[in-house]
């Protein structure tokens, strides 16, 4: 079940998952309850019925019901669902997020699912519960909140607004898995909130990581999908700037419902990223990030 925190972040490793959880403590214990609740019961469902063993094994049944339980803890709130309602509805969507996934896995050929069973699970609740109806514009940045915006976006990937968890976050990547990794996810934010400046989006939706949480998973995904080369570490950059601009229309589109975008942007332009592989000089898939040569080399590294 830690192997299904860490998978949110594509790391294949218990003990990054456990160190995610602390992270997010860090922000808001309950967040990290809610976390540990969805991935639990995603994992329970799966080996209930029986779903892809090595799969669950790695995690990979589980990673979305950990951002079902992220994503409800802090949306259903705002939209009013009371105490009782929030662990129920985590219940039924992390339940949820294995079968869609299985049903999605042949569709998706050989693209990696990213966070689609979790946005079609969310999306379903949020746009029937519309939590940022009535939703107030937060007090203009401040210079601090602007230079920290990067640690935030890392933060948003688990819907929390903190420059410590986002630090953090970083921190149990590159101690436990890679600081490659770590070193992805910074890069990957630090451009969207640039681009997010450069577009003239709201200093504070910049400022609480807004626009950077989705080019941050897509610089990660490149890190980690693509063998390192000159041409992979420039799309890692242009991926996340071309996920910001996508974030840019996915909100104005989800808002117009009162709901997030979540990690849509992400999975759209991560997939146009993967297909790129192989039909350009320097972009080649790395091994399987789940294969036995790949986890090998993560315990040589």
């Amino acid at each position: 079940m830690l192997r299904g925190v860490g998978q949110v972040l594509f790391c294949n490793s218990a003990a990054t998952g456990g160190g995610l959880l602390f992270a997010l403590s860090l922000a808001d214990p309950l967040l990290a309850l809610y976390a540990s609740m969805g991935t639990a019961v995603a994992h329970a469902v799966s080996a209930g019925a029986r779903l892809d063993s090595s799969a669950r094994a790695d995690g990979l049944a589980s990673y979305n019901g950990c951002l079902v339980g992220c994503a409800f803890s802090v949306f259903l709130p705002m939209a009013g669902v009371g105490p009782m309602g929030v662990p129920l509805a985590t219940a039924v969507g992390a339940a949820a997020s294995p079968f869609v996934a299985a049903v999605l896995g042949p569709s998706m050929g050989r693209v990696p699912q990213w966070t689609l069973a979790f946005n079609a699970v969310a999306l379903c609740a949020l746009l029937h519960a519309r939590p940022l109806v009535g939703a107030t514009a937060p007090a203009p940045a401040t210079a601090w909140e602007l230079a920290s915006a990067p640690l935030r976006g890392v933060s948003q990937i688990f819907v929390a607004d903190s420059a410590t968890c986002g630090a953090a976050v970083l921190a149990v990547v590159a101690a436990t898995y890679s600081p490659a990794c770590a070193g992805a996810l910074l890069v990957g934010s630090a451009t969207g909130s640039a681009v997010g400046a450069l577009v003239g989006a709201d200093s504070a939706e910049i400022a609480h990581g807004l626009w950077g949480f989705n080019p941050a998973l897509t610089s990660l995904a490149v890190a980690v999908f693509f063998t390192p080369t000159r041409q992979s570490a420039a799309l890692a950059v242009g991926g996340a700037a071309a996920t910001a601009v996508a974030f840019g229309a996915a909100k104005a589109v989800c808002g117009s419902f009162a709901a997030p975008a979540l990690t849509v942007p992400f999975c759209a332009v991560a997939t146009m990223c993967y297909l790129l592989a192989g039909r350009m000089p320097g972009l080649a898939l790395a091994a399987a990030p789940h294969s036995p040569e790949r986890n090998r080399a993560d315990a040589d590294r």
